[in-house]
This record gives C-alpha cells, structure tokens and sequence, in this order.
C-alpha cells in the first residue's frame, strides 16, 4: 500500500483533527472508567484481580504512548517519533498479552457468581483480535504515513469501547429496553448488542471517514480495510455470544 497522488498525505486540518479525536477518546475513557470506579465503589466491590491492576497500566500506558506520539509529529519531532516507536511495537504486544489474560482470569474469577458472563470472552478477545489487526498493520505501514496514521488512530479508537461501555454506551443501551444478554439469540440481541457495544467506538471511527470525505473527497484503503476488519471481528464476536456451543469452549477457557 503506497502513497499515490490520489490521496493526499497531509492536510492543513489533520493537525488539529487527529487531536481532537484523541481528546474524544481520553473523554471517554477517563468519563467511563471514573464513573465506573464510582459506582462500584459505592456498591462495595472496588476490588480487583492483580491482573486487572497491570492491564490497566498497560492499557494506560498505550493510550498516553499514542497522544505523545501525536504532539511529537505536531512540534516536527520526526526522530524522536520514531524512537518512540519501538517503545510503541512492545506496548502493543503488552495490550493483547494483558486483554488477553484479562479477560480469561476476570472470568474465571466471577464463574459461579451474578457477575458471570463466561460468553463475554467472545467480545473481550474480539476486541484484541481487532486490535492486533489494526496496530500491526499500522506499524507495517508505518513508511507510508496517511496508512500509518489512519490504522493507528482506528486501532486507538477501537479501545474506546472499554470507557463508554461504562458511560454513555450503558445509557443508549437502556433505550433499547432490556440488555442484549437477556436474549437467547443473536438476531434478537443484534441491535441491544450493537448500541451497547459498537454504537460509540464506530461512531468516532465514522468521524474520520467523514473527515477524509471532506478533506481528500475519498476514502484512504487502509480506513476501509480497517473498519471492515473491525465489524467483521465485533458482529463474530457478538454471534458467538450467544451461541451455546461458544458458552462451553468459553467455560473451558477460562477454567471450568
């Protein structure tokens, strides 16, 4: 995928715009996680697993490694964004290694509890598959710099799910009437599952499509692969939810 005269690498406007989005994914992470961290304080259960407490530095950590890595390319700090880089190679190795275990240990630790939900793995492993598409891919294409920051920007989007999904994306759901776990298939829960999932992440990710639309008259390739790769990822992991064969592999893998 190379840099042709058809779309642009760079735009007066990407500066200020590439920030905003991430300022719009630190709202919602900080908005999520804070309301979050109230309410289950107020319930008695701010307790976690020793796991939770280092994927969330990791987490963090990738979160803040990408907003610098952006300032670095505002004040034209090009070596030192590409010093960065590496750092950022291993953090994104850190991001699946800890969802991964996340999600496996999480479960296993609920398992037999109200808060059980073994067939959430589907959502939480989606999101890392995801993940590991978006950020690999990005760092590959890392010469080709309109690639490079499309996938970067989407793979850092597509974690936002983490923050609404404790914020806002709880409040649309509740529109829908009850929560897409009540229902017993896929079609029923389809769209409960999407508002509560998908709905807030995708809609900062259809910013940047718009915005290319606006600015470039088109569509980069590496956005539309990337978005495809990521809906494609997200409704499997949503059907698999709520497949009963999906439930056993998914007890299985957690311990039980």
């Amino acid at each position: 995928m190379s840099e042709t005269n058809s779309f642009p690498s760079q735009h007066p406007w990407d500066r200020n715009f590439f920030l905003l989005m991430i300022s719009f994914a630190w709202l919602a992470l900080l908005s999520g996680f804070i309301n979050d961290a109230f309410l289950l304080s107020a319930a008695g259960r701010f307790h976690f697993p020793w796991v939770v407490h280092l994927h969330a530095l990791v987490y963090w950590g990738w979160v803040v490694l990408f907003t610098a890595q952006l300032l670095y390319i505002r004040k034209n700090q090009f070596q030192l964004h590409k010093k960065l880089g590496m750092a950022g190679v291993a953090m994104a190795v850190m991001v699946v290694i800890m969802g991964i275990a996340t999600a496996l240990i999480t479960e296993h630790v609920k398992f037999g509890t109200q808060y059980s939900d073994p067939a959430f793995v589907s959502v939480m492993l989606g999101d890392m598959l995801v993940f590991t598409g978006l950020a690999a891919s990005g760092l590959y294409f890392r010469k080709n710099p309109s690639a490079h920051k499309r996938l970067m920007l989407l793979s850092t989007l597509i974690l936002t799910d983490a923050g609404f999904g404790r914020g806002l994306s709880v409040w649309l759901a509740s529109l829908m009437g009850k929560p897409y776990w009540e229902y017993s298939n896929f079609f029923d829960g389809f769209w409960p599952f999407v508002v509560r999932q998908l709905s807030c992440p995708f809609t900062l990710i259809l910013f940047v499509g718009i915005y290319d639309l606006i600015t470039r008259r088109r569509l980069h390739p590496a956005y539309v692969l990337g978005v495809l790769w990521a809906l494609s990822i997200d409704v499997t992991a949503g059907y698999l939810y709520f497949n009963d064969n999906w439930l056993k592999i998914a007890t299985k893998l957690i311990g039980h």
